[in-house]
Parts: C-alpha cells; sequence; structure tokens
C-alpha cells in the first residue's frame, strides 16, 4: 500500500510495516501508475546529475526518497517518453562485480536491457519509451526519484 504521503507499507507475514528500503526483502511491487496519480515520484529535468548526487538529491526530497526501482517498467518508459521524449534518464540500477542489480537487491531481467556490452561499475539509463541501457555512472543526465524509500 502506498499513503498519500507515499510512504510505503509492506504486509509481512499477518503484520504491516514501513518499509524503510532497508530490510532484507525487495520493495514490493508498485504499479507505475499509482506513483504518478499519488504524486510519488519526481522526475528532476531542471538540471543533470551523476548517479551518486542523484541518489543523494532524491534522499533530501521532503519525506525522503531514492532513484526510481521498477515494477513497472512499461508504464515508466512511457511516463518518461510523454515527459521527456529523447532525453536518457538516471534511474535506480547499476552493475558491480558483473552483477545487473536494481537497488532494493532484485536483479535486472534480461527482458529489462537492450543488448549491448556491459562493464562493471557502470549504472542504468532510459531513454524515451525504450528499454533500459547502460552508462558511466558519472555521466550527468536528468533522473527519476520515488519518494518514501531509501535503499542502502
Amino acid at each position: 500500500m502506498v499513503t498519500s504521503d507515499c510512504t510505503i507499507y509492506v504486509n509481512d507475514e499477518g503484520t504491516t510495516r514501513q518499509y524503510d528500503g532497508k530490510s532484507d526483502g525487495p520493495i514490493p511491487y508498485i504499479d507505475f501508475s499509482t506513483l504518478v496519480e499519488k504524486d510519488c515520484i519526481h522526475l528532476e529535468k531542471s538540471t543533470s546529475m551523476n548517479f551518486e548526487d542523484s541518489r543523494d538529491y532524491c534522499h533530501g526530497l521532503p519525506g525522503g526518497g531514492d532513484l526510481f526501482v521498477a515494477g513497472d517498467l512499461t508504464g515508466m518508459t512511457q511516463y518518461l517518453a510523454t515527459e521527456v521524449p529523447d532525453k536518457h534518464v538516471i534511474i535506480g540500477a547499476f552493475i558491480k562485480n558483473g552483477q545487473n542489480k536494481w537497488l532494493d537487491g532484485r536483479s535486472v531481467t534480461n527482458q529489462e536491457l537492450i543488448p549491448d556490452k556491459s562493464h562493471n561499475n557502470e549504472c542504468f539509463q532510459v531513454k524515451s519509451n525504450k528499454m533500459m541501457h547502460t552508462h558511466e555512472c558519472n555521466k550527468k543526465e536528468y533522473f527519476l526519484c520515488q519518494k518514501g524509500v531509501e535503499f542502502l
């Protein structure tokens, strides 16, 4: 459940707890349109930042936040195609030690990626309504925050 202030709650074995982004389990699936309707995202398109600086920016949003972690990649890419056509947007996924990972710990699936050469210590971005691809983490781009979560 996503509340009006974008705090995410997880039903965990019959109890409800606030998801703080630091638990062992991944963030629950959340439909992207729900996030947009409840204004639980922030697309930063007035300034460009690199991966780490954009995460810091997201952390500083009212109520906190982090880079967007896809539950609904199709919804996200359609939104970006409307809001920032033909622009690259940083999201919450990266490659470390040869593993493609979302910030919440889930593996990025091959269906979500444009096949290309990936290198360690790269980050992911999306352009328009296309699949994700890698770029250097220090490259400055627009970025998409998800409010109310913070990942390790």
